[in-house]
């Protein structure tokens, strides 16, 4: 079966090769354009109006337990991490008419101390209106319609900066006094970064070590450099960053493939979260270390293939942007041969892109964690001149400039010397004649028909833990032939009813999506995707959204009396708490303009808990407050399901 669809593979593409023997190598083509367009930039009104910033939500500055899971230990290089946006923070967004007579809803978050922020988006439903994030000098967006994946969730691009200004435009035509008060739309995380390309001034402080290499000080690589990108995308709640290259096909169709390692990128929500920088490196060799990311990137991807680490390390992504100016990787389905000079070119610690020199070296077996990555699958190289830090996994191993043998897996840790200290030097790449093996069909670009999902959304609702009824999906496809498919699910709690099967423009087929209440048992909305594929034709989703429910409390917080007066300088009031909806509920916070007085709970209401439909009251008396509208924050956590609460109340202190 191998020979003959093999030799059918050499008719259709006109090659001299003969059954059984290796596909030649492959060579690198640069991408003039046109560009495939995914945002279109352009500036937010805020910065081309110069409007001043609107009222600003500020979270509290990362707690102990944050900072321990952003340092914390990982096999992938963290560089940040999610942190929920309360339900309130938008009700201090306000709609504004700018001098032009643009009318925008405008709000401010802050996630204090980060170098950078992304911002979940859920719900998102805007018609022909725009949203834009920006800082008053940089923005991401336009987004419009039901966002960029079509189902109203997504992260938005990166911006250099702890504080974001949301901007919403909503569709021409709407009367003013028809506007909604909260706009169409839910934030509900941030992706507090804190490695960015601001922290490479100077170059040792942005954590790649002291021997790395500028790729732009080697003139016969320069063509290379414009295949390798820096990836940030997210995963797991928190932001990670990798590398990876564009990878050609065999009759250079220009699809936009990215190749990365297995266990960077293995599920669908990260491929769609992805942010690829093209031009992350210096102006020139000696050029000083630059300061922003650039502006030639990618976003969002769908993940077409993967294999784990004992299956060889390799992800491959169809992006949805590509901008003109870059190259597309060739490759060699054949391994170089022993003690051949290899070269690699990478983002070091998230750093700006460096280049480093070697020869492949004996074959080695490496124990990774818990994984084994056996040598039959794996090249080793020695470096000679730069090396390898976390945040190069997934860049190319090259034999000549653009012509990929390997992706990165692993490299040598030995604390507490730097990369730069350990010699000899070694680092371990996926074999790309194995990856080849498992990507050929899309690297060949063999043809291929799409089999097409309806519905391609589906929603369920869990309440109190019953599971919800399965759904049908209908399978078709416009060819007379028979074409298979495969399904993957990319959520634990997502189930499908057939992983595979056949299908032919008569004989269409069905699958069951159902949902396991036991894989996610904390209220809230999820999103999971289910990955349709067939042959190389591009990925189909089918996105499925699933509320879990239980009974909340509803803790109503009111300061009394809503004007407190000084009497011989002190101030006198009361606060009142309480619950209505009889769920049992713990006061964990409290803030007051700012300020925390969380240790004060129990002194002041005798206690945190607060039963079902039960009340708790603080009298207090407070002296040098200064006299104006005052804002108290309250946080909280019901007893049974864990779910969190916050309110924000105000009184005028007179």
């Amino acid at each position: 079966m191998r020979s003959l669809t093999f030799t059918a593979l050499a008719v259709f593409l006109g090659l001299e090769i003969a059954a059984g023997q290796p596909a030649p190598p492959k060579q690198p083509v640069y991408y003039a354009g046109p560009e495939r367009t995914f945002r279109v930039e352009v500036r937010a009104p805020g910065i081309r109006l110069g409007l001043a910033g609107p009222r600003e939500f500020a979270l509290s500055p990362l707690s102990e337990g944050e900072k321990a899971q952003l340092f914390g230990s990982s096999t992938r290089l963290r560089t940040g991490i999610h942190r929920a946006v309360p339900r309130v923070a938008l009700d201090l967004g306000a709609w504004q008419t700018a001098s032009d007579g643009t009318r925008l809803w405008r709000a401010a978050l802050r996630s204090p101390g980060a170098v950078g922020m992304r911002l979940e988006f859920r719900n998102f439903s805007v018609g022909a209106g725009n949203v834009w994030i920006h800082d008053g000098v940089h923005s991401a967006g336009p987004y419009t319609g039901r966002g960029p994946n079509g189902d109203g969730h997504f992260w938005s691009g990166s911006i250099a900066a702890e504080s974001v200004v949301v901007e919403y435009e909503p569709e021409p035509g709407q009367p003013a006094d028809l506007l909604p008060r909260k706009p169409p739309f839910e934030i509900v995380n941030v992706a507090h970064q804190a490695r960015a390309a601001l922290q490479a001034t100077p170059p040792s402080s942005d954590g790649a070590d002291f021997c790395q290499l500028d790729a732009n000080c080697y003139p016969g690589w320069k063509p290379a450099m414009g295949m390798v990108g820096l990836l940030l995308f997210e995963d797991g709640g928190e932001q990670y960053a990798c590398s990876g290259s564009l990878v050609a096909t065999r009759d250079n169709s220009m699809k936009p493939y990215l190749l990365t390692a297995g266990h960077c990128i293995n599920s669908e929500a990260s491929a769609q979260s992805l942010e690829v920088f093209w031009d992350y490196q210096t102006a020139s060799c000696g050029a000083p270390p630059p300061t922003t990311y650039g502006t030639v990137n990618s976003q969002g991807a769908d993940l077409v293939a993967w294999g784990t680490l004992q299956g060889g390390d390799y992800s491959l992504l169809l992006l949805k942007s590509v901008p003109a100016g870059v190259t597309f990787a060739g490759w060699d389905p054949t391994d170089p041969p022993m003690l051949a000079d290899v070269t690699g070119i990478h983002h070091p610690a998230g750093s700006w892109k460096r280049i480093s020199f070697g020869q492949r070296t004996a074959d080695a077996t490496v124990q990774i964690g818990s994984d084994i990555a056996p040598a039959s699958l794996y090249l080793q190289v020695q470096w000679n001149n730069g090396v390898t830090q976390p945040g190069s996994s997934g860049s190319p191993l090259f034999t000549s400039p653009g012509v990929i043998v390997g992706t990165l897996t692993w490299g040598v840790e030995d604390p507490p010397l730097t990369a730069c200290e350990i010699v000899p030097n070694y680092s371990g790449y996926a074999r790309f004649s194995n990856t080849y093996q498992n990507l050929q069909s899309y690297l060949e670009d063999w043809p291929a028909a799409t089999v097409t999902p309806a519905p391609a959304s589906l929603s369920f609702s869990v309440t109190n833990g019953s599971a919800p009824s399965p759904q049908s999906v209908q399978l078709t496809t416009q060819s007379t032939g028979q074409v298979a498919f495969k399904i993957r699910s990319d959520a634990s709690w997502i189930g499908v009813s057939s992983l595979s099967g056949q299908i032919s423009a008569t004989s269409p087929a069905a699958v069951k999506i159902s949902v396991d209440p036991k894989q996610v048992p904390q209220p809230g909305q999820y999103t999971g995707t289910v990955t349709l594929l067939a042959g190389t034709a591009a990925p189909q989703l089918i996105n499925v959204a699933l509320t879990v429910t239980q009974p909340q409390s509803n803790v109503i917080v009111s300061i009394n009396p809503a004007t407190v007066t000084a009497v011989d300088g002190l101030w006198n009031f009361q606060i009142q708490l309480s619950e209505t909806a009889g769920v049992a509920t713990t006061l964990t916070a409290i803030k007051i303009n700012g300020a925390d007085y969380s240790s004060n709970i129990a002194a002041w209401f005798g206690g945190n808990a607060l039963p079902p439909n039960g009340n708790a009251q603080a009298t207090l008396h407070a002296a040098g407050i200064p006299a104006g509208l005052q804002f108290f924050e309250f946080w909280g956590t019901d007893a049974a399901s864990g779910q969190q609460w916050y309110r924000l109340v105000s009184a005028t202190f007179q």
